[in-house]
């Protein structure tokens, strides 16, 4: 049995054992494949909640899905910034509960706490349900057990982390590198075609395009882009888990930010460039990744390829609460807001209970949905948004407070980071 010490923040008298030292923390490398998996996977549905949406004005409104995928990277620049000074300001970890607890008193500390809480929960569950949903996508004989394959699921992912971050970090690597080549391979390839070299993925599936539409309004347009801010998830869970990293923790943590935010960029913007240069259409029963990694690649091993990267990523996409969700909760224990027991690490710098908690509640959310992604989703943006707002407008308070050098520019970003996160999440 492994012997549980408590951490010196979490309770007083209390001794970090002489353990392990920094081979129980995270590298640049590491951190981003321990703690940017969300992120990393959301690119899966991403696009397509940007395709659904703007197709109520049928080909027409198809035509914005590069325009509003760039507003978004944009939206995504601004974020990775913002965020890269969270950091820097608090190498303690905590984002924005830390900034707020900070700079905007302790109700909205709370208010912000319970967004990431709400948030890692809800991640486990949509990274889940839609990985497995990928699988019998494939597969459409699994479609009635998937919602116990989507519980065997949890329960693997649960044991890895209760091993140590680290060690699922490692064991993430491979998958998190071959999904992001493969959709790199796809988007390059994709460029130099001319057409489709494949539609058998689509063919006999009911489109959901609607008629052309002859204008379309702001309203839809904003609603897109919202929609396909899904993919923005993840963008702030390297803040949240600063102390996760080697010394100098901050500087590995901003170095794994950075590539979280051009790697995410890129395949988000090659994405819709294939949707708009192959014409895609959504339809019904297949994702538009696979439909793109048909029209890229052909219907044969490297179609297939695609959709396991995709669905191994986005079932370990997991990973990023279990890394985020226990320290998160180590300070809030700290601040006798949950039980002590939360500040309580195990022989390899586990915060067990913490993990457990997450998987406990993660699975009571499979059961609900039945191992509905769509069930889900609409709650995710709100704890995502919220949080972003929250952590840019303490940010702001933050520059005044230290007017340090070159304050008001960073103040004007963080303020720019939670005008555009507010309106979001209204």
């Amino acid at each position: 049995m492994a012997t549980l010490t408590t951490e010196k923040t979490a309770a007083p008298g209390g001794h970090e054992p002489p353990d392990t030292g920094a081979r129980h923390k995270l590298t640049a490398v590491t951190g981003l494949a321990a703690l940017s998996l969300d992120a990393m996977a959301s690119v899966a549905y991403g696009p397509e909640a940007i395709v659904l949406v703007l197709a109520a004005a049928g080909g027409y409104g198809l035509g914005f899905t590069l325009p509003v995928t760039l507003a978004i990277a944009g939206l995504l620049a601004v974020l990775v910034a913002s965020y890269r000074q969270v950091i820097a300001a608090f190498p303690d970890g905590g984002g924005s509960y830390a900034v707020a607890k900070a700079h905007l008193g302790r109700r909205t500390s709370l208010v912000a706490a319970g967004s990431l809480v709400l948030d890692y929960v809800l991640n486990v569950a949509v990274a889940v349900t839609a990985g497995v949903a990928a699988l019998t996508s494939a597969f459409p004989g699994l479609y009635g057990d998937r919602l116990w394959i989507c519980l065997a699921v949890l329960v693997l992912i649960t044991g890895v982390n209760l091993r140590g971050i680290v060690d699922s970090a490692r064991a993430f690597l491979v998958p998190t590198a071959v999904f992001v080549g493969a959709i790199l391979v796809m988007i390059a390839v994709g460029l130099f075609r001319d057409a489709p070299v494949s539609t058998v993925a689509a063919d006999g599936h009911a489109s959901v395009l609607a008629a052309d539409a002859t204008t379309v309004g702001a309203l839809l347009l904003l609603k897109a882009f919202a929609s396909g801010c899904s993919a923005l998830t993840g963008v702030e869970a390297i803040a949240n888990a600063v102390p996760s990293f080697r010394a100098p923790a901050a500087r590995r943590a901003m170095r794994a930010e950075v590539a979280l935010g051009v790697l995410l960029g890129a395949m988000l913007i090659g994405l819709s460039v294939l949707i708009s240069r192959f014409g895609l259409q959504p339809v019904e029963g297949v994702t538009v990744l696979a439909q793109l990694a048909d029209a890229s690649l052909g219907h044969h091993t490297a179609f297939y390829v695609v959709q396991f990267a995709t669905m191994v990523l986005l079932a370990l996409s997991a990973n990023t609460s279990f890394g985020g969700l226990p320290v998160l909760l180590k300070l809030l224990a700290r601040d006798n807001h949950v039980p002590h027991v939360f500040g309580l690490k195990a022989d390899r710098q586990v915060h067990r209970h913490g993990v457990v908690w997450l998987a406990v509640v993660s699975a009571a959310l499979l059961v609900f949905s039945g191992g509905d992604t769509n069930t889900l989703v609409p709650l995710f943006a709100i704890g995502v948004f919220v949080g972003f707002t929250i952590a840019q407008t303490g940010m702001v308070l933050h520059w005044r407070r230290e007017r340090g050098p070159r304050w008001a520019g960073r103040a004007v970003l963080n303020g720019l980071g939670a005008v555009l996160t507010g309106v979001l999440a209204v």
